[in-house]
């Protein structure tokens, strides 16, 4: 169970510093972003301050995932931003919005159910991780292989989260939908 918590505390760390980086690698992308914020459902007077507050979260919650006792404050907080950002994304598919997911950096690829899947998969990552968090579990397991295999398997995880938009491309024969910026 250490190395389960461990792997989650990993997993959900890598993907907020990967989502947060690909909004703050330059003014394009943070405006990309807003723009999606805008596509699902951020009011236009305060789509500054809300993406503002969602990459200031993201910043937040990779070293909240290294509190004691295993990273609940991280843990908890995921789930919190995991839960706005996937009602966002469920209520620009039931609104008809085209607008794209800027989680991970530009994208033409609108905002579809495998978006909130996605988010769901995360959503259940917390909810695995907060019990064994509360469990008491020791900080970092002892065994370097069990450590090293929970890194590769946060890594691997990881990869498909972020890839998610590339990955639906390749296996649908839909249009590529990274956009060089």
């Amino acid at each position: 169970m250490d190395y389960a918590l461990l792997t989650c505390r990993l997993l959900l760390g890598g993907i907020f510093v990967v989502s947060a980086a690909s909004k703050l690698r330059g003014r394009v992308a943070f405006r990309e972003f807003e723009s999606a914020a805008r596509g699902m459902g951020a009011p236009a007077r305060f789509l500054r301050p809300v993406a503002v507050a969602v990459v200031a979260v993201e910043c937040l919650i990779p070293p909240l995932l290294l509190v004691p006792p295993g990273g609940l404050p991280g843990l908890l907080l995921s789930g919190a931003l995991l839960l706005v950002l996937t009602a966002a994304l469920a209520g620009a598919l039931r609104r008809g919005t085209r607008t794209s997911c800027a989680c991970f950096g530009s994208s033409t690829a609108p905002v579809g159910r495998r978006h909130v899947a996605r988010n769901a998969a995360l959503l259940a990552v917390v909810a695995a991780g907060v019990p064994m968090s509360l469990s008491g579990a020791p900080e970092l397991p002892a065994h370097p292989g069990g450590i090293a295999t929970a890194a590769f398997a946060a890594l691997v995880g990881g990869l498909l989260v972020v890839s998610l938009d590339a990955l639906t491309a390749l296996l649908t024969d839909a249009p590529a939908t990274p956009r060089e910026t």
